[in-house]
């Protein structure tokens, strides 16, 4: 059966993206201050900058409201790239969280972990 490519990729529907993250993401701090349905939506937009993400670059996430949990959404930018001690690739990011048009600031660094994967680590204060 022939199927042209077409008609795969042609559609008047807007594109809606799901799915997981496949980088396994360790978190030392982040989720604590977001909640647990906002991680599991942030962490895509957390890969996305800190493996792709030029300096500056923001990318956008959304978890959907479910049970207690309020709806949030906000984005992560990446702010600059370093090594740390050891050698490894790390990246700076902005996080920011809003729900109810109150925002949370978060400065983060994420730092590669060797095999793959980030270690990620909020800096400062920043509550």
């Amino acid at each position: 059966m022939e199927l042209p490519l077409a008609s795969l990729t042609e559609s008047n529907e807007p594109l809606e993206i799901t799915g997981s993250v496949p980088t396994e993401v360790v978190d030392d701090g982040v989720e604590e201050r977001v909640g647990t349905r906002a991680w599991a939506a942030l962490k895509a937009a957390l890969v996305s900058a800190a493996e792709n993400g030029e300096d500056g670059e923001a990318f956008a996430w959304k978890s959907p409201a479910a049970g207690e949990e309020l709806q949030m959404e906000g984005t992560v930018t990446a702010v600059d790239a370093f090594f740390d001690d050891d050698g490894a690739v790390c990246r700076r990011l902005a996080i920011t969280a809003i729900a109810y048009a109150r925002e949370q600031a978060i400065a983060a660094k994420a730092c590669q972990r060797d095999g793959g994967g980030w270690n990620v680590k909020p800096i400062g204060d920043g509550r």
